[in-house]
């Protein structure tokens, strides 16, 4: 994606002609008073004058500071934020995309297989204490484990909002409170299913916003998909990548998704490849393929130059 454009806008103001430091207002403001000719005791010594002066500047200085700040940064979607944005959004018919909540399956075990166990919905399964953080799932539905069933997968959603619990397997584990008869749990490969989301950043809002305006066609281009896909799977649309030239044989085409490391990229490609494919969003005879991006390994040599070299002992330097 381009660079954003970074505009001064107090220099915008300022070449229109309005003053913009005190001491242009007051200059200004003096110029017109003389012109006038009705004050002739102008002196910076004059409490009068002063007092005058300071009622006039003020407010100028503050009508300034919301036409540069908000007035003017958010008439652009180069440069709104918040609120402001979010109304350019509307606009071109995009909803910012909200916060959303993990939802997967985790592997109950009993303790005894022939045992008939009732798991009730909001059981907690949390994980170990991550940078200060204890993360939650909770079982949205009761659950009876039959007899003859060893473990069961039981559906779970996180407690929070936020892509902080698409956690890798093995995370979850821990039971607050014992279930009785159940032994323990765990997250396994592919446990989740939805993957948790952060609410959309102003940034990638953006970047949504200048997509939209390449979708007037309405042709199924890389605008299109990207918006759809970056829509379905929570990404940015500077995180989806497309290879052309019939990947997979003619009229084919591949996009390869950029995931957050140790993310599970299944459920995200899953997702998308269901409401493209399946659910019929592609263009006519169009064969579209979603994928994780591949990870590649990379040797990489690093100089590091350290200023103070007194806490570090000749053997650790040698190394």
């Amino acid at each position: 994606m381009t660079e954003k454009p970074q505009v001064d806008f107090e220099e915008v103001v300022k070449a229109s002609g309005m003053p913009v430091t005190e001491e242009e207002i007051r200059d200004r403001f003096n110029a017109i008073a003389t012109e006038e000719g009705i004050i002739t005791n102008t002196s910076r010594m004059s409490p009068f004058w002063r007092l005058v002066t300071a009622i006039v500047t003020a407010p100028v200085m503050w009508l300034k500071e919301v036409l540069i700040s908000t007035v003017l940064a958010n008439m652009f979607v180069a440069t709104a934020s918040g609120s402001m944005l979010r109304l350019l959004a509307w606009a071109v018919n995009i909803t910012p995309k909200p916060a959303s909540a993990a939802q997967g399956v985790i592997r109950f075990y009993k303790e005894d297989a022939s045992a008939v166990v009732t798991v009730k919905a909001g059981t907690v399964i949390q994980t170990e204490r991550i940078n200060g953080r204890v993360y939650e799932l909770a079982i949205t539905e009761d659950v009876v484990i039959a007899s003859g069933t060893a473990s069961a997968l039981l559906p779970v959603k996180a407690t929070g909002t936020g892509g902080a619990y698409n956690l890798a397997p093995g995370y979850y584990r821990i039971l607050p409170v014992a279930v009785d008869g159940i032994s323990h749990v765990a997250s396994e490969e592919n446990w989740l299913t939805v993957p948790g989301a952060d609410e959309e950043s102003d940034d990638e809002l953006r970047e949504r916003c200048r997509n939209q305006f390449n979708l007037v066609g309405n042709y199924h281009t890389d605008a299109v998909y990207r918006s759809m896909i970056a829509g379905v799977a929570g990404l940015s649309i500077d995180r989806i990548f497309f290879e052309h030239e019939a990947p997979r044989g003619p009229g084919t085409a591949n996009a390869y998704l950029l995931l957050d490391s140790g993310v599970a990229s299944a459920p995200f490609v899953d997702a998308v490849n269901d409401y493209i494919n399946t659910q019929g969003h592609h263009g006519h005879g169009d064969d579209m393929q979603c994928y994780a991006m591949p990870e590649t390994l990379h040797d990489l040599a690093v100089t590091v130059w350290v200023r103070n070299l007194n806490n570090i002992s000749d053997d650790e330097q040698k190394r």
